[in-house]
């Protein structure tokens, strides 16, 4: 059986149920979104892991865990405001009525911070979150007043002053 067989074969035998089972899974667990509620956003993030030709087996795990298998690590999940806010969905008139109130930001999860996942695939601002809450070491050479002393950053998992820690809020 050549490869292109395979792959045509595993493509249209896996079950979409599941996989769209599995991604609510994954966007319930790491983000806390119902993505049942967004059926665009929904779609998209069914399409890679599609991408993927998971295995019944994975996703059998991805549905039971909440968690990628290693070997899908890589995937690239949507994953922005309009998912994370539910804009996708509403009409222009309700977008701009939103944004005229104050918008609160949730923290990333523990569970999402201490995963195994890259920094590039959490996207900016989860991104950002798990440094404040010092789950995920800062980069760079920035420096700050620390009690008496002056402390470079980068490489270190330190808090935020929101989070209880040493280091100012620039919001």
């Amino acid at each position: 059986m050549k490869i292109r067989d395979i792959i045509t074969e595993n493509i249209f035998t896996t079950d979409y149920h599941k996989v769209m089972n599995a991604v609510a899974k994954l966007y319930d667990s790491h983000y806390n979104i119902n993505i049942w509620e967004n059926g665009d956003a929904h779609d998209e993030a069914a399409k890679v892991l599609l991408k993927a030709h998971p295995s019944e087996e994975q996703l059998e795990y991805i549905i039971k865990t909440g968690e990628l298998p290693e070997d899908l690590y890589e995937l690239d999940f949507p994953i922005n405001d309009d998912i994370m806010m539910g804009y996708a969905s509403k009409g222009d008139e309700d977008l701009t009525d939103d944004l005229d109130g104050d918008i609160e930001e949730t923290q990333a999860s523990k569970k999402l911070c201490t995963s195994s996942r890259s920094d590039a695939s959490l996207g900016a601002s989860n991104l950002a979150s798990c440094k404040s809450q010092g789950y995920r070491a800062r980069e760079g050479k920035k420096s700050h007043k620390i009690g008496d002393k002056r402390v470079t950053v980068g490489d270190k998992k330190i808090k935020g002053k929101a989070h209880g820690g040493p280091l100012p809020d620039w919001s």
